[in-house]
C-alpha cells in the first residue's frame, strides 16, 4: 500500500517538475554550443551544453541531427528577446540577472558595451548568445 501511495504521489508531482524545469530560460554562448568550432552544432554538443532535446529538434529544421548556422540564425531571430532573462521587467539585463542564467562576469562585461551595468536588447543582439 505504501508503494502505491508513493507511486501516486510521484506521478502527481511529475507535471510540476516538468513545468518548473522548462519555465527557467537558459542562455549559452554559441562558442559553448559549438565546442569543436566546426560551425555545426551536433546533438552531442548541444546536450552537453544543457540544451533540451525538444529545443534541439525545434532548431534542427531539416532533421539532420545537427544544427547549422542558418538554422541557428533562424531560431535566434525568433527567440532572442531579453525579456525571458529580464526578471524585473525593466527592459535591460542586470549583472545579477545574467549571472543567474549562467553568464560569467567576464561575458557580461563584454556584452555591456557602454559599461552601464546593464545589457540592453541592442547590446544583446550584437553578441553571440542563444536563449532557450
Amino acid at each position: 500500500m505504501k508503494l502505491i501511495n508513493c507511486l501516486l504521489l510521484c506521478a502527481a508531482l511529475l507535471p510540476v517538475t516538468a513545468f518548473s524545469q522548462s519555465a527557467t530560460p537558459k542562455i549559452v554562448s554559441i562558442s559553448t554550443l559549438d565546442a569543436n568550432n566546426d560551425q555545426i552544432i551536433s546533438k552531442a554538443e548541444a546536450l552537453k551544453a544543457g540544451m533540451p532535446d525538444a529545443v534541439f529538434k525545434k532548431i534542427d529544421q531539416d532533421n539532420s541531427g545537427q544544427i547549422t548556422k542558418a538554422e541557428l540564425d533562424a531560431y535566434r531571430s525568433q527567440n532572442n528577446s531579453i525579456s525571458a532573462i529580464d526578471t524585473d521587467k525593466d527592459g535591460k539585463i542586470s549583472k545579477a540577472e545574467a549571472m543567474k542564467m549562467g553568464m560569467s562576469a567576464q561575458e557580461f562585461r563584454i556584452l555591456d558595451k557602454d559599461n552601464s551595468g546593464y545589457i540592453t536588447q541592442s547590446e544583446w543582439d550584437t553578441g553571440n548568445w542563444i536563449i532557450w
